[in-house]
């Protein structure tokens, strides 16, 4: 016995360190916004109310400000499947409009690491992780590699910022380690390098409370959402 226990213990560290586990629920609707709510994105998972494809169903809705009796007056701008399979993990808002999807739910950091639709809902480019940082950088032995690794998903954003700039659209995504990711919103042209290189970065960092600063703010809609309350008013209910 005492044998065997050291046999399978060698075997162990052969194998090296296991990944860290990772509890995934099943995805729910879910909302993310602009700063502001001027603009929401409604996600309905599939085969779930307002959602009966095999895709992940987006309606995203332009806000207004309330009148005088506080009723937010909600625009929908475009309504249509997202590539994520089954959900987004995370998403972002611009506040003129753009929809950046991060990751997958439950395999984060593989196929759909960022996934950029345009302010009428068209696809313009989605990106795995392997087309957006060296292959060094993600290595798959944890011990070398600058994203940390679970046994599901390598977390490549995990503690990243995010900023929107304007003219041209663009997003810029500075990862834990220091470096930057930036995307042109419209055409999909990415690039990754030092915050030196890029100017736009340096200046933002250097303010406490910048208005193009960014998060993935994020509100469950197991209960209600915009897009029941429309549905319902539609159906005279």
């Amino acid at each position: 016995m005492r044998k065997l226990a050291v046999l399978i213990g060698f075997c162990l560290a052969c194998l090296g360190p296991p990944a860290r586990a990772d509890d995934w629920v099943r995805p729910e609707p879910t909302s993310f916004h602009a700063r502001g709510f001027s603009y929401v994105a409604e996600i309905f998972p599939p085969h779930s109310r307002q959602n009966a494809g095999d895709k992940p169903l987006c309606y995203f809705y332009e806000l207004g400000y309330p009148g005088i009796e506080w009723r937010v007056d909600a625009h929908l701008r475009w309504k249509a499947p997202l590539v994520n399979d089954p959900m987004p993990y995370q998403a972002l808002v611009s506040q003129r409009g753009y929809l950046v999807t991060l990751n997958d739910h439950g395999r984060v950091g593989y196929q759909n690491a960022v996934t950029i639709y345009d302010r009428g809902g068209k696809l313009v480019k989605s990106f795995a992780l392997e087309d957006l940082l060296p292959a060094n950088e993600i290595s798959l032995n944890e011990n070398e590699s600058k994203v940390p690794i679970s046994s599901s998903s390598r977390w490549w954003n995990r503690g990243a910022k995010y900023f929107f700039l304007d003219e041209p659209a663009r997003l810029y995504v500075i990862v834990s380690w220091g470096s930057v990711l930036e995307f042109f919103l419209d055409s999909g042209k990415t690039s990754y390098g030092a915050i030196a290189r890029y100017r736009d970065v340096a200046e933002l960092l250097g303010k406490p409370f910048a208005d193009e600063e960014t998060e993935a703010w994020r509100t469950s809609l197991r209960f209600s959402s915009i897009t029941d309350v429309l549905a319902a008013k539609e159906n005279g209910r």
